[in-house]
């Protein structure tokens, strides 16, 4: 990294950038949970997740996805095009499950037929019809949700740029649940990120991609045949349920080999 400047730190990863202006994004052993409450290391945890991300950059990159990603360094760097970061993230829901379904309960939100059809039991871990697309903020101390009018009334986004965001959400949230359906994985949902380019400001996809960091895996056999929740990404740590770095290796195997 001797040819690199040292940017900042965010929760996982390292930024550096070189002289030629192209950011590298150090994957750590780094893990947090809880906006920050619970840290802790573990062993090969950064760089699982920077080859399983240039991984399906990769990917969506040979489906037609334009992306920052510039080239993989073994084996925790991943050098990318430098962009104007959103200033919010998009996740992307298959399953009612985690804070969507805590709010669903509180009333703070509701679930229209668009997602399930009406007069549909809703349980914990109901899968949507289609994927439920929301923003939260990403430079606030404490993440928080945001409405599609309040992304606009701050000047982040147009409207037409908000719904190529949920389009282009919703498309790889498709192309990566279906291959990892192949894997016996579920993708109960994700989180991305996306950037401008500084010479033409188009919106592209940005930061990681489809981690055991950023994404609900969910073992397919347990829950089709048991109706269980087996966790295979950071819900391990929030919920201790065994050790994460076992976890991570085992599913970089089944999605990658």
């Amino acid at each position: 990294m001797n040819e690199a400047t040292y940017l900042r730190s965010g929760k996982a990863k390292d930024m550096y950038q070189r002289s030629n202006g192209d950011i590298v994004f150090v994957f750590t052993d780094r893990v947090t949970a809880f906006d920050g409450l619970k840290k802790a290391n573990y062993t090969d945890k950064g760089a699982i997740c920077c080859e399983l991300s240039c991984f399906w950059f990769k990917k969506l990159e040979a489906a037609g996805l334009k992306t920052h990603f510039r080239e993989f360094v073994p084996p925790n760097m991943l050098v990318a095009q430098d962009l104007d970061i959103l200033p919010v993230e998009v996740i992307a829901r298959n399953y009612l499950y985690g804070s969507l379904w805590r709010r669903y309960q509180r009333g703070e939100v509701e679930i229209s037929s668009e997602f399930v059809p009406e007069g549909m039991k809703l349980t914990e871990g109901t899968p949507l019809a289609r994927s439920y697309v929301e923003f939260t903020t990403k430079f606030e101390k404490v993440d928080r949700p945001l409405t599609e009018d309040e992304l606009i009334a701050n000047g982040w986004m147009d409207r037409s740029e908000l719904e190529f965001l949920k389009t282009t959400t919703r498309r790889i949230g498709e192309l990566m649940s279906a291959y990892l359906s192949t894997k016996e994985v579920i993708l109960a949902d994700f989180k991305l990120e996306y950037g401008r380019c500084k010479k033409c400001g188009e919106i592209i996809l940005a930061d990681e991609v489809g981690t055991p960091d950023v994404c609900r895996f969910w073992d397919k056999r347990a829950y089709e045949t048991r109706n269980e929740i087996r966790s295979l990404d950071k819900d391990v740590f929030r919920q201790e349920k065994g050790d994460l770095s076992e976890v991570y290796r085992a599913v970089y195997t089944r999605i990658v080999e």
